[in-house]
């Protein structure tokens, strides 16, 4: 999917940038709401950030893939816990606006039949097209 027209939601919740000291919360929270899709250094590849309730990260959302024009939206998660309270919207929309600072396309992919597809349309983004994506691993 590929930003259009951002439409920016209102932020009522507190983003905080998430740094080194959160390598080992990031993982757990999405590899426990989207295992395999992510390790450790991932983190080195842009910026994420974070909503924090209790002192406990539940929800992020990050940058990986980059080129010279566009930067990937990645690993929106939020714990099972929290859902439904407008914290993937409210992280992606902050995301988008950090790559559009850099004068980036904002861009992200996710699987066919995601329920955050509304979510991503809500703000703008459009699907440009479908494609097929295989995880390899060693056995």
């Amino acid at each position: 999917m590929v930003l259009k027209d951002f439409i920016a939601p209102r932020i009522s919740e507190k983003i905080t940038p998430l740094t080194t000291e959160h390598i080992e919360e990031i993982h757990h929270l999405i590899w426990l709401v989207m295992p395999g899709y992510y390790q450790r250094r991932t983190f080195e590849m842009g910026k994420y950030f974070g909503i924090f309730k209790d002192n406990k990260l539940v929800a992020v959302a990050g940058q990986r893939m980059q080129t010279n024009d566009w930067i990937e939206i990645s690993a929106i998660v939020t714990h099972p816990d929290y859902t439904r309270r407008g914290y993937a919207k409210q992280l992606t929309a902050h995301v988008t606006k950090e790559i559009l600072k850099e004068n980036k396309h904002p861009i992200l992919h996710t699987t066919k039949g995601n329920a955050a597809i509304g979510l991503y349309e809500s703000l703008g983004f459009k699907l440009t097209r479908e494609m097929n994506w295989w995880y390899f691993h060693k056995k």
